[in-house]
């Protein structure tokens, strides 16, 4: 069920009468917004939701079965039951034909002749969203970070919570379940922030990320000749990922914010930065933070001799990378961020910060601009024939054509990431702005949504991760 469909407008319509009505009673709402959340879910195909359950069913009693150990080493071992289920099903749907293509390719330049059969899976949509998020909350019971919860409906309803169900973010239980178990309904300090975080969120999605879609799909092909269409089109991605993903995580949490809760803030203008660095604390917050503190932290973090350091960075990017998707692409993405990480830090060791903001400003969306480029192009076909159009950068009409349509769609979002920013840097608020001002705002940013509404909708980028 897609946010910007016709039926999940309908699905909001019916849900959140029935959820203000249940809202004081704790369990039956907690009931209900399972229900709900597997009715959303279950829309694209209901067998997954086995999947979801299973990972639940097993990350609720392992949890337990660690809390209730007395012995380190049988929780040690415990543990290991959450980590071979959830990061099998995630392999297996995942990564399986990646793999087994990967090594067909080892043997037969071997000089094998393998006979190895790719199988016809579906990868299923917040996988390794809700993967990430159940795993994260059996480690910070086994770190003694948080208490197991013993009502399974709370546990349940937190994995399977619908507005961050299908792309995030990954929260953690430590903020989460207080408020599953509490009474939640919204303010009116939240229905504001809500309706504006849906109108910002809509619009980023559909006014500035779907006008750019075709375009980047166009022009990201293995035949490419023109070096500007190759330019062009890594930059438009680039936009385009951002609005896409931030407008998703906005939607998601103004539609939490109008049933009370609370998510966290996935992206912190990310653009801005001035270091790679940097702009991994302001990108994919959830994913960035957990990647830091269950899986760069436990390697030995910065805590180790140099070198081992750098190779605890790069292992880090590598995975983070991967776990976009099953391609070599991903896989090098994420080693040129982490590259990049490690030459920032080599930097920053023997001359200290760049001083002129605007350098590492330049340097940083270089290296970042760059990186989509791998991230899109798929595969070595497409980037040898779009990087071997570099050397043709005869300017063409069509250039402008698209020039146009980069700054136009670019031109609205820096607008508001500048209103968003003099407002408040660290969040999105309309508590104290204006009415008049932020009605008004609305009323444009509706126009453009409604104007642009007829045009077929396009998937979310992140449904596929």
């Amino acid at each position: 069920m897609n946010f910007t469909s016709s039926v999940f407008v309908a699905f909001c319509l019916c849900v959140y009468p029935i959820y203000f009505l249940l809202a004081r009673r704790v369990r039956r709402r907690n009931l209900f917004i399972l229900a709900a959340s597997y009715l959303f879910y279950g829309w694209w195909d209901w067998r997954f939701l086995f999947l979801i359950v299973a990972t639940c069913t097993i990350d609720y009693k392992v949890a337990h079965w660690i809390e209730d150990a007395s012995c380190p080493t049988w929780k040690k071992r415990i543990l290991l039951i959450s980590l071979v289920s959830n990061l099998g099903v995630l392999g297996f749907f995942k990564y399986f034909n990646f793999f087994v293509g990967s090594l067909g390719l080892l043997l037969g330049h071997l000089g094998f002749q393998p006979h190895l059969t790719a199988l016809r899976i579906i990868l299923p949509v917040g996988i390794s969203f809700y993967t990430f998020q159940s795993l994260a909350y059996v480690f910070d019971v086994y770190r003694a970070k948080i208490r197991a919860e013993r009502d399974p409906t709370v546990f349940f309803a937190f994995v399977a919570f619908f507005p961050q169900l299908a792309a995030g973010p990954i929260e953690r239980a430590g903020h989460m379940l207080p408020q599953f178990r509490e009474v939640r309904l919204p303010s009116g300090t939240d229905i504001r922030n809500g309706v504006w975080l849906l109108f910002f969120g809509f619009f980023t999605k559909m006014v500035v990320a779907d006008t750019l879609a075709p375009w980047v799909n166009l022009n990201f092909q293995a035949n490419q000749e023109s070096g500007w269409s190759t330019i062009l089109a890594t930059v438009a991605f680039g936009i385009q990922i951002y609005g896409d993903f931030k407008g998703y995580s906005l939607i998601a949490k103004g539609l939490a914010a109008l049933m009370g809760f609370e998510l966290m803030w996935n992206f912190n203008f990310p653009y801005w930065s001035t270091s790679v660095q940097e702009f991994w604390h302001r990108w994919h917050i959830s994913l960035s933070t957990w990647l830091r503190d269950y899986l760069y932290i436990p390697l030995g973090g910065s805590r180790m001799a140099p070198l081992r350091v750098y190779l605890n960075i790069l292992v880090t990017m590598l995975l983070g990378g991967l776990w976009h998707g099953a391609g070599w692409n991903f896989l090098i993405w994420g080693i040129w961020h982490g590259a990049a990480l490690c030459c920032g830090r080599l930097y920053r060791l023997a001359f200290g910060e760049i001083r002129s903001k605007s350098l590492g400003w330049l340097v940083t969306m270089f290296v970042v601009f760059t990186g989509w480029f791998f991230f899109r192009a798929g595969d070595y076909s497409t980037w040898r024939g779009m990087l071997g159009s570099l050397h043709n950068l005869a300017w063409m009409r069509v250039h402008t054509a698209m020039l146009q349509i980069v700054c136009l769609s670019a031109l609205p979002l820096a607008l508001l990431e500048c209103a968003e920013w003099f407002h408040g840097q660290d969040q999105l608020t309309v508590a104290k702005a204006n009415r008049f001002v932020v009605v008004a705002i609305e009323a444009f940013l509706a126009i453009m949504i409604l104007a642009v509404s007829h045009r077929t909708a396009v998937p979310f980028i992140y449904f596929q991760f």
